[in-house]
């Protein structure tokens, strides 16, 4: 018998706003420097969950009002984020506007999504999302949209999109900590709760943001997005490729190996379309907070990373190997780290965290010029340890972006492969899908 194509039912859209009122003293929140850099734009995330048994689903209640719950007293604590952004005051008016939340059904059971499943296309999993994924930063655009979707096995998921002006994966990963350690009332204050320090440290400087020309709405945009998997075997095989040696000083980053294997792909498919490969210009966000001002506590929330640029000039890709991809992305972090990290303990020389947001704007759209290309890694973050009282997710998935040239890294649920959603146009997806290496280590 033929199934219906999927389709979710939105039946119920609300703003929850904080259990307690923001007080006077908090009500203007200024955003840091490493905010001011921040694309407009929202971050989307979803969460999977398999139907709870049925003594713990009668312990908390319906599943969707002890979400709601837990969510409005959270945002007492995370308080920014129910309230909007003033863009000319560099501000959010923490006014306890509220947090959207919407409740839909959908048609499917789980197991149909889970791996997109019988969905071939991850635009499909937008349904899932609250809002459009596209620029935020308008007065009335909510700082968090949360959408609770329930499927017909009783399974369920929760897809949120967070505005990127005060939300990096950090903030975000200690924010849904925080909302489910209070399943059962057992509130670990000290590990979760968010201080808001990071302007205080970093105070702005009048810095143009990180502009990804993401439009509003994705109507009209020609985007496909495409779900690459790569297994631990596979990032094995990448590891011995670049010359591993189990037993020297350090191992490989998955994401690297990774991103220098797509890296490659794109040079070999932007050589068959020009004759010759364009200049190649790569940023990687790098997340600060573990690696720079080890007195800086992981709740501070906010924005704490910067870019690490990686270029080829016009045909060298064509001649390096994937080791050599490798080391270019390798060394590109380490000295980004290296420089940050020597920055920000003297907190002067601001231009090394500066520079490369200001030559990725210059970049990201001279097409007849230079190749333009966005990683960022979601990979190591603790979204997969997210209990809400019904079990940990069983899959994470981000959305479709209404954009080219943009690489997404998330776990696989094992926790050692990679899984990349990857946005392009169509005429290169399909020759992207052909590359060997593609072939040889994607799934």
């Amino acid at each position: 018998m033929h199934k219906p194509k999927m389709k979710v039912t939105d039946y119920l859209s609300k703003f929850v706003k904080p259990s307690r009122p923001t007080s006077t003293v908090d009500r203007y929140f200024k955003i840091s420097f490493f905010d001011e850099l921040a694309p407009s734009m929202n971050i989307p995330l979803i969460l999977y969950y398999s139907a709870p048994p049925k003594d713990i689903n009668g312990l908390y209640g319906n599943i969707c009002d002890h979400l709601e719950d837990t969510l409005s007293r959270t945002l007492s604590e995370f308080y920014p984020l129910a309230g909007r952004y003033i863009r000319k005051l560099l501000l959010v008016d923490c006014n306890d506007q509220g947090v959207l939340y919407v409740l839909g059904k959908a048609n499917v059971r789980l197991s149909e999504i889970l791996g997109l499943g019988h969905v071939s296309d991850p635009g499909a999993l937008n349904s899932f999302l609250p809002c459009e994924v596209g620029e935020v930063d308008e007065v009335n655009d909510p700082m968090l949209s949360v959408k609770v979707t329930t499927f017909e096995c009783g399974g369920f998921a929760i897809g949120m999109c967070f505005s990127h002006r005060i939300s990096d994966m950090g903030a975000i990963c200690n924010f849904i900590d925080n909302w489910a350690s209070r399943r059962n009332g057992i509130h670990k204050h000290e590990i979760y709760s968010p201080i808001f320090n990071l302007e205080t440290c970093f105070t702005q400087r009048g810095l143009p943001e990180l502009d990804v020309r993401m439009p509003r709405s994705s109507v009209g945009v020609k985007t496909i997005a495409r779900h690459f998997v790569f297994k631990a075997k596979a990032i094995s095989a990448m590891r011995e490729k670049v010359g591993f040696n189990e037993n020297g000083p350090c191992i490989p980053s998955k994401v690297q190996l990774v991103v220098a294997l797509l890296w490659k792909a794109f040079v070999h498919v932007d050589q068959a379309n020009n004759g010759q490969s364009k200049a190649s210009f790569l940023i990687q966000p790098v997340g600060l907070r573990d690696k720079v001002l080890r007195e800086l506590p992981t709740n501070s929330c906010g924005n704490f990373l910067t870019l690490a640029p990686s270029r080829l000039r016009p045909g060298e890709g064509e001649n390096i190997t994937f080791p050599d991809f490798f080391k270019i992305l390798r060394d590109s972090v380490s000295k980004t780290v290296k420089d940050c990290t020597k920055t920000l303990t003297h907190e002067e020389g601001f231009e090394v965290v500066i520079d490369p947001y200001l030559e990725s704007n210059r970049n990201m759209f001279t097409n007849n010029v230079v190749s333009f290309y966005f990683f960022t890694s979601w990979c190591k973050f603790s979204y997969y340890q997210a209990d809400f009282g019904y079990g940990k997710p069983v899959w994470a998935s981000t959305g479709k972006l209404p954009t080219q040239n943009l690489v997404i890294m998330m776990d696989d649920h094992d926790g050692d492969g990679v899984e990349a959603w990857v946005h392009l146009d169509q005429k290169r997806m399909k020759q992207l899908e052909e590359d060997s290496d593609i072939k040889a280590y994607a799934i």
